[in-house]
């Protein structure tokens, strides 16, 4: 019985569910551009992917709700699943384009997912320069964050162009039964009171802790309780708007670009100055903002970062399964007139200090009061975050998918507010990374893109590759994995 009714979204899942489901600005999906030097065999494909629903059991699970409407939505198997209403294939007009790439990306990311289906599409897109295939992959981020999506991913790709030989069989298909509205209701209110019943006892168990530390040891035990509330405080704070003078407006769209660089070049600016390689990313970024403002004769002296931090390997975390397991700290950093070791330090100090506040894990607890506060007030705090950077560790080996290679791994996110959003994911060795822009904020996306690969090139010192990976560059200007895709385009041609 428990199995038909499903698991109720909770924490941080609930809270990305309600605020994409009632404000379009804050629209939650993350797209997965794997690009390919050929077309995938499409029955493997389809074995593929029909194994990686078995595998991940959220593949298979779509969104029922109870009668009230005052809980999150409860994830259970989908009794009329259809892989074909989940995965696409189709060709671009004409010789096909990364413009065209980018505009599908886009599209496939703008559409609402289907809420009576589980929340995931992919889309191959063939037609590309040198025969390539491109692989869109769309997930809602109510139900796994970037790190999540990777872990997807590695349960789909393969090690050769030839079936893995020593993985274990395909699963059976999960049973699946309808579920009625009655049941889900019940089961939202015996999860309601389970979950307040344990909420009381957690409060109750740090008044006895205070208690009794108030008399074993007062200092310590008050000094530890006021530095709590003082971080929630922080964590909690509603900002009052963007920091930026030229990126102000908002709108419920966004465009993408992208670009890659020697993952080898980043971490060796990283190391050689001492700093993880997580503060040159956020270096080269703050660069490129900093060089697009002055573009437009504006200048930046903050912006507000939104940084996702991964709690995967702490005590309690979800690692090894496609969810969410992250926060998210927002700090404000110097960004106008830097240099490359002022940008890093800036970084590594902010970022350092939010993995130290106590409120980073009560994350999903404050997750859960933020039900309390009305959508558009959380939308107005999102929106008062100037950009969102987040760093994923991908493979560091070469992938494959149906008998053809992965060449790229762009991240492509929904800005969910900010004004720009840049993430970056590793493979086997180049750094991809993915923009994305709010319309009204950046309407020159080109130029923004070109301004942060300006600034990563700041950074590493070396070569960073175009904003459209089909062209052919000047002399010296591609990375080895961009060059290794346009060589073969050319060939086509």
């Amino acid at each position: 019985m428990s199995q038909r009714r499903g698991k109720q979204l909770t924490g941080w899942d609930a809270a990305t569910w309600r605020a994409a489901a009632e404000d379009p600005s804050l629209r939650s999906t993350v797209v997965a551009l794997v690009l390919l030097d050929s077309a995938p065999n499409w029955k493997r494909l389809r074995e593929r992917i029909e194994r990686l629903t078995r595998l991940v059991p959220v593949l298979r699970q779509r969104p029922v709700r109870g009668a009230f409407g005052i809980s999150a939505p409860r994830l259970a198997v989908d009794p009329d699943f259809d892989l074909d209403l989940h995965l696409h294939r189709y060709r671009l007009p004409g010789r096909g384009s990364w413009d065209q790439l980018m505009t599908e990306a886009r599209r496939l990311s703008l559409s609402d997912f289907d809420h009576n289906r589980p929340l995931w599409e992919i889309a191959v897109v063939e037609g590309l320069p040198g025969k390539r295939a491109a692989v869109l992959m769309k997930l809602h981020h109510a139900i796994a964050d970037g790190q999540a999506t990777v872990m997807i991913g590695l349960a789909l790709f393969e090690l050769s162009a030839q079936p893995n030989p020593d993985e274990p069989p395909t699963p059976a298909a999960p049973i699946a039964e309808s579920v009625s509205v009655t049941e889900v209701s019940l089961a939202d209110i015996a999860d309601n009171v389970r979950r307040g019943v344990g909420a009381a006892e957690r409060a109750a168990g740090i008044l006895g802790d205070l208690a009794r530390g108030t008399v074993s040891d007062p200092v310590r035990t008050w000094t530890g309780a006021w530095n709590t509330v003082g971080s929630v405080t922080r964590f909690a704070a509603m900002p009052e708007g963007s920091l930026s003078p030229l990126m102000t407006k908002r709108s419920t769209t966004y465009r993408f670009g992208a670009f890659d660089l020697p993952f080898a070049d980043l971490k060796g600016a990283a190391k050689g100055r001492g700093r993880s390689v997580n503060d040159a990313f956020m270096a080269a970024v703050g660069s490129g903002l900093d060089r697009y403002h002055a573009r437009h004769s504006q200048v930046a002296d903050e912006l507000r970062f939104n940084v996702p931090i991964s709690l995967r390997g702490d005590p309690g975390d979800r690692s090894g399964q496609a969810a969410n397991a992250v926060t998210v700290a927002r700090f404000v950093l110097p960004v106008a007139g830097l240099s490359v070791d002022e940008r890093m330090t800036a970084a590594s100090e902010a970022v350092a200090h939010w993995r130290d506040e106590p409120a980073l894990r009560l994350a999903d607890p404050l997750a859960e009061v933020s039900w309390l506060v009305p959508v558009p007030v959380l939308a107005q705090a999102a929106k008062a975050s100037d950009v969102t950077t987040s760093n994923v560790p991908g493979p560091p080996l070469p992938l494959y998918l149906a008998g053809a290679r992965v060449v790229g791994m762009y991240p492509l996110v929904a800005t969910i507010g900010a004004a720009v959003s840049v993430t970056m994911v590793t493979y086997d060795g180049a750094a991809f990374i993915g923009v994305s822009v709010d319309d009204r904020a950046v309407p020159d996306v080109a130029d923004l893109v070109d301004d942060l690969r300006a600034g990563f090139k700041e950074v590493t010192g070396a070569v960073v590759g175009g904003a459209d990976p089909f062209v052919k560059p000047s002399r010296g200007d591609a990375t080895p994995k961009a060059r290794q895709v346009r060589k073969q385009a050319e060939a086509s041609r």
